[in-house]
């Protein structure tokens, strides 16, 4: 049985699986992102070292027919390394593609991770039918792959898709981006835990110290998790980064007119609590047109959605097509 391998790098862990060309998962596996010039290679290391025991516990080592590796920030495919990216230190430079082909002596594909998950939609998801759609990734980071005309569309510089640095508060809030006002400065995982924390220390009140030991802890998953038990601050906070994606969608939907939006993403756990005023907001900015025309809809492919995509980059006959 032939299988491909998809390693999703985020900004706080490493998730490896091992899948059947049809997309059903084998294996799986995570680690802790590791961050720093030295802290990157060792994570590196452990990566090779895991893949090769999850080969070995699938009796899969002869059966690999490639991996495909998803990335946060704008991936040169050509050279196959690892970019700058805001929440990866560290990483910059690291040739991935050939420490991974070294070791495991099979093509080796590399690419944004929000371009891999939008893929795998395409694959083994909702886009399979769909010529134009936008995958929308909300989680440490925000980010977005397009797929238009059934391919791929990753920008003259490989920047195309980078949704979380739409500017949507002039002057606003820093982003790790070193810009001020961008989307993920406002709507992701590490917005909503800087808003809460921000929230506590000027005195409101919160169930939210009670779950934790100290106030460095509130994350937003933590956030979301209290949301659920009714407490009014993270209800707040998660209707205010839900207005901001929100307009988010409103500023794809109104450029590109897509058809469908898939959104994934450990934010996107909070249910209705950050759905709800994410699409009123949408619907309030959007053109009309755009807005009915697109379906937004969660990821079926749950939280493997990034391996699999990266996975999926195997597949392709030539990955720059898509």
């Amino acid at each position: 049985m032939k299988t491909i391998a998809g390693i999703d790098i985020g900004g706080t862990k490493v998730s490896l699986i091992l899948a059947t060309v049809q997309g059903k998962i084998l294996n799986s596996r995570t680690l802790k992102t590791r961050t720093g010039k030295v802290e990157a290679r060792l994570c590196v290391s452990e990566m090779v070292r895991v893949l090769h025991e999850m080969l070995r516990e699938s009796r899969a080592q002869k059966n690999l027919l490639g991996i495909g590796v998803g990335i946060p920030g704008p991936v040169n495919t050509e050279k196959g390394e690892v970019p700058w990216s805001p929440n990866l230190g560290g990483w910059e430079g690291i040739p991935l593609r050939r420490i991974l082909n070294r070791q495991f002596s099979v093509p080796v594909f590399l690419d944004n991770d929000a371009n891999a998950a939008g893929f795998g939609e395409k694959v083994f998801g909702a886009g399979k039918k769909i010529r134009d759609f936008v995958y929308m990734t909300v989680s440490t980071g925000i980010g977005g792959g397009l797929v238009l005309g059934g391919r791929i569309y990753r920008g003259a510089s490989f920047c195309g898709g980078e949704i979380g640095h739409i500017p949507v508060v002039p002057d606003g809030n820093l982003c790790k981006c070193g810009k001020r006002g961008c989307l993920e400065a406002y709507a992701s995982g590490t917005a909503i835990g800087n808003m809460a924390r921000a929230k506590l220390e000027s005195g409101r009140k919160s169930r939210l110290p009670k779950m934790v030991k100290s106030l460095k802890d509130v994350t937003g998953e933590t956030v979301t998790q209290a949301a659920f038990f009714g407490d009014v601050l993270s209800l707040e906070i998660l209707r205010e980064a839900g207005r901001y994606l929100g307009i988010g969608l409103a500023v794809v939907m109104n450029i590109l007119n897509p058809e469908m939006i898939v959104l994934g993403g450990g934010v996107m756990k909070a249910g209705r609590n950050i759905w709800k005023p994410m699409m009123a907001s949408a619907r309030k900015e959007a053109w009309p047109a755009a807005f009915k025309a697109c379906r937004v809809l969660k990821t079926a492919l749950g939280v493997h959605v990034g391996n699999l995509g990266a996975a999926a980059l195997v597949l392709a006959k030539d990955t720059d097509s898509a």
